[in-house]
């Protein structure tokens, strides 16, 4: 769940970023390029909690998926 409200969240804010300096550049080009890194950072941080969170709950649920294979070719 958190890697998804990191990844939605980066998109809107780097979406926000973008259009800050696309349509008002005279006003806020600068804060559009700053917000916008602030959403690709966003972003580039949702991909490996979403590995770690993946691999933490994989480990957890291997032993239960090894028995229950086990019960089935017996």
């Amino acid at each position: 769940v958190i890697s998804l409200i990191l990844g939605i969240a980066g998109t809107l804010i780097m979406g926000m970023g973008m259009s800050f300096a696309l349509v008002w550049q005279n006003l806020l080009f600068i804060p559009g390029i700053i917000i916008g890194l602030i959403g690709i950072v966003l972003l580039s941080i949702a991909y490996p909690v979403y590995n770690k969170i993946l691999k933490k709950e994989r480990e957890k649920v291997a032993p239960e998926i090894i028995r229950l294979t086990d019960e089935l070719l017996q």
